[in-house]
């Protein structure tokens, strides 16, 4: 094997474990968010409101790779309605991640970003066809439990 093919080996290595790590975090990622939507709707599960986690199954493409990995949608289900958390890429053009957010009345997204300092954050954003999508707004919790009480119709 020529120095430049033990380079280049290196550096494949170096970049797909990256990107490997890029892959778990990013479930690690995605739990943390759901124990802290949990964490908001206590006291509404304790009047009935259901949580539930689903395994669910991802593939998605880089320009140079197909990823494929588990990992679980946070289902949210009251007053004879339900919300889908799915998280569908963990590689985004503007972001670290993106959580869809499906309900009979709403289509938003969770959009995640990490500043300079590695602190996540979440952004929830409307998802319009066809036009452009509105500004992302914090996810707080008066947020989320706006999207909550409009999604299950409370």
């Amino acid at each position: 094997m020529s120095k430049a093919d033990e380079l280049a080996a290196k550096l494949k290595h170096t970049r797909d474990t990256g990107t490997d790590q890029a892959i778990d975090s990013w479930a690690g990622q995605v739990y943390e968010l759901y124990q802290q939507i949990e964490t908001w709707l206590a006291p509404i599960t304790a009047v009935g409101l259901v949580l539930r986690r689903n395994p669910t199954h991802v593939s998605e493409s880089t320009t140079d790779e197909t990823y494929d990995y588990a990992i679980d949608q946070l289902l949210i289900e009251g007053n004879k309605h339900s919300i889908t958390f799915d998280p569908v890429a963990r590689f985004t053009a503007d972001g670290a991640g993106r959580i869809e957010i499906h309900s009979k009345s709403n289509e938003l997204a969770l959009l995640r970003t990490v500043d300079e300092h590695g602190v996540t954050h979440w952004w929830l954003q409307g998802i319009e066809q066809p036009t452009p999508q509105t500004d992302a707004v914090a996810l707080t919790e008066n947020n989320l439990l706006a999207v909550v009480q409009e999604g299950l119709e409370l």
